[in-house]
């Protein structure tokens, strides 16, 4: 079969896949492990790609349901036997960022914030193209609003990083089944809007209350509030909207007649699709964890968690060296510094 277009961008989806369920387990693994764990899922994507795109015939152009809640739940199922508990308790795997990281990832979020509607749209064509950027913009913004309030709402009226970072971007997760298809803006900006909350609140409690439960679930990334429940949520909306397909509204989108189903039919397809990904997710996760966990796929250990030094051979210089290092350094600019205040003095 030769390589086209559709083909490199499906790859791209499910590398996307594969990328969201690395953010549940980040690290508390090694490089080998991430591999493998890369291998099993994209086998487990394709399979559940096929079911619902050539079985259930559902619509997802932006992967609402095939990508972000396959992904999400996909690598949050891995992370239940990734030393949680450990990385729990370990102060860098609570969220402790530092500014550097913090505006590195700014950039990061406005990136996706720029390509995201490009990622919805890319599968359409014509008018369902431009529906899908316009629609993704829209419910994009309105989940930026959203995170806003509710991260002042919920931190004395004051921003908090993590929210703004991730939860604003959750409005094109929530449109992405039914980017296409929309046709009235207020649609997407609801979507937008109720997603961005879900998943602001999702940072702002959720995430803390699993770790303390019975699971121990650490979720590096928190692929939970901005893959996980989006998906599930854009999977929601795309049966809402296929409800509402009747008549000659129906007619523009005749891809959807071609077994004769009707709006109804094709809406409980939708959901169809939203619950068996999800199980799917949950169930090959399960399979996937507890293969790649055994010790022959060489886990870090735990002193070693949240550093990628551990995994590379030229950076070994341990904690204590590197900040005497780093004072050195400091000390070196400081009588520089200092030295070169007192040349221009004397030049004075």
């Amino acid at each position: 079969m030769p390589l086209n277009y559709e083909h490199i961008i499906l790859a791209d989806f499910g590398a996307g896949a594969v990328l969201i369920s690395f953010g549940a387990i980040l690290g508390k693994c090694s490089i080998f492990q991430l591999w493998v764990m890369a291998t099993f899922e994209v086998f487990f994507y394709c399979l559940n790609e096929a079911i619902l795109t050539d079985i259930f015939k559902i619509f997802d152009i932006g992967g609402s349901m095939v990508i972000h809640t396959f992904g999400a739940f996909f690598g949050l199922s891995v992370a239940l036997f990734y030393q949680s508990e450990a990385a729990i308790n370990d102060e860098l795997g609570i969220g402790v960022g530092n500014y550097l990281s913090d505006l590195v990832s700014m950039i990061g979020t406005l990136f996706l914030f720029c390509f995201w509607p490009s990622f919805n749209g890319a599968m359409g064509d014509g008018a369902a193209m431009h529906r899908a950027y316009i629609n993704t913009y829209l419910s994009i913004t309105a989940s930026v609003i959203a995170s806003i309030i509710v991260a002042k709402a919920t931190h004395e009226g004051k921003l908090e990083m993590e929210i703004v970072l991730n939860a604003s971007l959750a409005g094109g997760v929530a449109v992405g089944s039914a980017a296409d298809i929309i046709v009235k803006p207020f649609g997407a900006m609801l979507a937008g809007f109720i997603t961005g909350t879900v998943s602001s609140l999702g940072f702002a409690f959720l995430s803390k209350y699993l770790q303390k439960s019975k699971l121990k679930l650490h979720d590096t990334c928190g692929v939970l509030n901005l893959h996980g429940m989006p998906g599930l949520i854009g999977g929601f909306v795309s049966a809402i909207v296929a409800s509402r397909m009747e008549g000659n509204f129906m007619g523009e989108y005749s891809r959807f007649q071609k077994d004769g189903r009707s709006a109804q039919t094709q809406a409980g397809f939708q959901l169809a699709g939203t619950f068996l990904s999800l199980g799917l997710a949950i169930f090959t996760g399960l399979i996937t964890g507890y293969i790649t966990s055994r010790p022959w796929f060489q886990p870090p250990p735990q002193q070693a968690l949240f550093d990628d030094r551990y995994h590379w051979d030229a950076c070994i210089i341990e904690h204590e060296e590197l900040h005497d290092l780093k004072k050195l350094v400091n000390n070196d600019q400081s009588r520089s510094k200092v030295q070169s205040d007192a040349d221009d003095s004397s030049r004075k």
